[in-house]
């Protein structure tokens, strides 16, 4: 059977850290290393280097350069003609899919908070991407999501049976799982850094993603005074200000005591996780949530909001918290510093999660799907759905 050839629009990949990367990066090395003999596999993308970090089977005849920096010029005309090019049977796309239909369509929609929290967007932004994502799942055979909080909310903002959409949830890479020595990674961090005894958070700094609020609640319970630091992970993508505003009206003492970091690689941020006495994850609102996954598969105490797509992760028991009241946020910060749960506890929440987040099952799904649309598979969306 002659293989069929799938173009990944990866542009994503190797830029600033974001849950669609890392979405893309683990399911198709599952992809290639489970089906690599049923699939020509060929990415998208600005620059060769990047990817071939992210997929070490890429070679560079199957990458493919997009020459435009336009959005509009990618979607009208530069996939269109790749596609042509290479003769595409299926192309994979984030959110938005191009606007010729030159092969099959693959749509990953991983969520629509826009619609969900419309006072944390712009009418224009809200507007612009109902459009492109209704119009993109209806021009697409393979309909796909990460999570069920964001298959019922597709469904409800788009009038699309949520049974159409099919959840390929996000999972853990194999390095978070390798087992590793605490006392080397809080001092690697140390060495590199110079911190030590920290809360861990990370993630882009959005409002909904609510920094300010643990930065409160750091210096509320004075940690600082008990050698506890804080550690924020992630870039300031728009320009908020978020966490410059809530640092500056901080004493001097406290402020020295928080450290953001607008970007490390994947090596030190899985040393970060490791060294970490505690990380918090107090986002209002998530498509799926990935951070609070990879710091407990390491084996990490995680405290984690209770909303949206995080009201799926159970196994997080009474760490769970509500996102809307700091006093809520402070109880538990204080409860795990000052009586942390025991390491068969921890050693159970990881279990759950990789037996429960696994990528091979994501490109499972993809794979039986694309088996059906190319008529080789019986469709049975019961069986492939996880």
């Amino acid at each position: 059977m002659e293989k069929t050839r799938l173009l990944i629009d990866a542009r994503v990949v190797g830029g600033e850290g974001q849950g669609s990367a890392t979405y893309i990066k683990g399911l198709y090395n599952a992809m290639y290393n489970n089906y690599k003999d049923k699939y020509e596999l060929y990415f998208a993308s600005y620059e060769y280097q990047p990817l071939k970090e992210a997929f070490p089977f890429l070679e560079e005849s199957h990458f493919i350069q997009i020459k435009s920096k336009s959005r509009f010029k990618i979607y009208f005309s530069e996939f269109p003609k790749i596609i042509d090019a290479y003769k595409i049977d299926f192309g994979h796309f984030q959110y938005v899919v191009p606007f010729k239909k030159k092969c099959k369509n693959i749509v990953t929609v991983h969520d629509v908070l826009f619609n969900d929290f419309p006072e944390e967007f712009s009418y224009l932004y809200r507007l612009r991407r109902n459009y492109l994502f209704k119009r993109s799942l209806q021009q697409s055979e393979i309909k796909l999501t990460v999570s069920e909080y964001s298959r019922k909310m597709i469904g409800k903002s788009y009038q699309i049976n949520p049974a159409e959409i099919l959840i390929t949830p996000n999972a853990i890479a194999e390095e978070f799982i390798k087992p590793y020595d605490k006392t080397d990674a809080e001092m690697n961090i140390f060495k590199k850094y110079s911190i030590k005894n920290f809360v861990l958070f990370v993630s882009r700094v959005e409002p909904r993603k609510n920094q300010k609020m643990l930065i409160e609640a750091y210096a509320k319970l004075a940690l600082h005074k008990k050698g506890i630091q804080l550690v924020i992970i992630g870039n300031d993508t728009h320009n908020s200000q978020i966490i410059e505003n809530a640092l500056g009206k901080l004493d001097d003492l406290c402020r020295k005591n928080i450290h953001w970091i607008k970007y490390v690689d994947d090596n030190d941020l899985i040393e970060f996780y490791r060294a970490s006495r505690l990380f918090v994850y107090p986002s209002k609102a998530e498509g799926f949530g990935i951070p609070p996954i990879e710091a407990a598969a390491v084996g990490i105490n995680t405290i984690c909001s209770n909303t949206t797509s995080m009201a799926d992760f159970d196994f997080f028991g009474e760490n769970h918290f509500s996102p809307n009241d700091i006093n809520s946020l402070v109880e538990k910060l204080q409860e795990n510093i000052d009586n942390p749960p025991s390491e068969d506890h921890l050693e159970k929440v990881r279990d759950i999660i990789i037996e429960k987040y696994s990528w091979a099952k994501g490109a499972k799904l993809i794979h039986d799907q694309v088996q059906v649309h190319m008529g080789h598979l019986v469709d049975s969306k019961e069986k492939v759905d996880i």
